[in-house]
């Protein structure tokens, strides 16, 4: 039997469009990180390829490897935005990837047929031509599926309030937030409204699969470096509800790392904190961190979904 391909994906998350560079996963840099060469080659589904440079690096004992060069422009290119989904099947030996494009709705992206012409041609190594008969030889953008419209103006106002206020949120989230928009509104806005000056917060609106028994929720990476919380793993969490029918109430919960150690999230007692508290799919809970000294202590609002809209 042929052996397995290798692969690997990456969620696109805010901090990696400010840096401009995207990190490789550390299994996949031990397996295979000797044989990529200074530049890697980009394939998508219509045959364009884009080359973008490999920047190597020693840390605490470990390679670490990016794609550097020409990474910010195949993002801007392809008009990738936080909550994006990639999905890489390396080409064994040759570095170069396999890639498709997910958007918020988790569809795949079909970018229009491209004409590959040489960098003497395009005036730039990171440019494709495609070709057409309204428009040929000329450079364009690459039309987007017209489900990733569902970021509307005021999704994008929404978000912009959470962040001003300082309500952390995280790719998953973003992911869900067009679907469950009409739901969730006024329980963001509620949030936003109490939200304490004096104390972090993040947010999270439950999903299908967490509804049906998906045991964990994940904390936002940059909220758990931040706030100390991934100090340690398999640490014991306190949820306390601050409104509603059980406020004051208390839930243990296990507060744990995924196995990369880069991730933090509410594992062992997050299904039972959501059936007791009757949660279901576009409900917003509103997580204020009161300690992470010893154990991790949080307050949730909760704020149910509104009924869907008829159609």
């Amino acid at each position: 039997m042929d052996a397995p391909i290798p692969s690997f994906f990456r969620i696109i998350l805010p901090y990696m469009l400010e840096k401009k560079k995207l990190k490789l996963p550390l299994k996949f840099v031990k397996l295979h990180g000797s044989e990529l060469s200074s530049t890697a080659a980009l394939t998508l589904p219509n045959g364009r390829v884009w080359k973008v440079g490999v920047e190597k690096a020693t840390s605490d004992e470990n390679e670490e490897i990016w794609f550097g060069d020409g990474w910010a422009e195949f993002v801007e290119h392809h008009s990738i935005s936080a909550g994006f989904f990639l999905a890489f099947q390396y080409q064994r030996g040759r570095s170069a990837f396999n890639v498709r494009i997910f958007d918020f709705t988790t569809c795949s992206i079909d970018y229009p047929k491209t004409e590959q012409l040489d960098e003497d041609q395009t005036g730039s190594p990171h440019c494709i031509v495609i070709s057409s008969d309204e428009d040929e030889g000329d450079c364009v953008r690459p039309r987007r599926r017209q489900t990733s419209d569902l970021i509307t103006p005021e999704i994008e106002k929404t978000l912009e309030c959470l962040k001003a206020s300082g309500i952390a949120t995280n790719a998953l989230f973003h992911l869900l937030l067009p679907k469950f928009y009409r739901q969730s509104k006024k329980g963001i806005e509620e949030a936003i409204a109490c939200k304490p000056e004096d104390r972090p917060c993040f947010i999270v609106v439950p999903n299908a699969r967490q509804i049906r028994g998906y045991t964990r929720t994940m904390i936002p990476t940059r909220f758990g470096r931040e706030h100390k919380i991934q100090r340690r793993s398999n640490r014991r969490g306190i949820l306390e509800v601050s409104n509603g029918e059980k406020a004051g109430e208390q839930w243990r919960v296990e507060v744990a790392r995924n196995k990369t150690g880069q991730e933090m999230f509410m594992g062992k007692g997050w299904v039972k904190f959501m059936e007791d508290n009757n949660m279901g799919e576009g409900d917003v809970c509103l997580f204020q961190l009161v300690s992470a000294a010893h154990t991790v202590k949080m307050d949730v609002s909760i704020f149910p979904a509104q009924p869907s809209p008829a159609q």
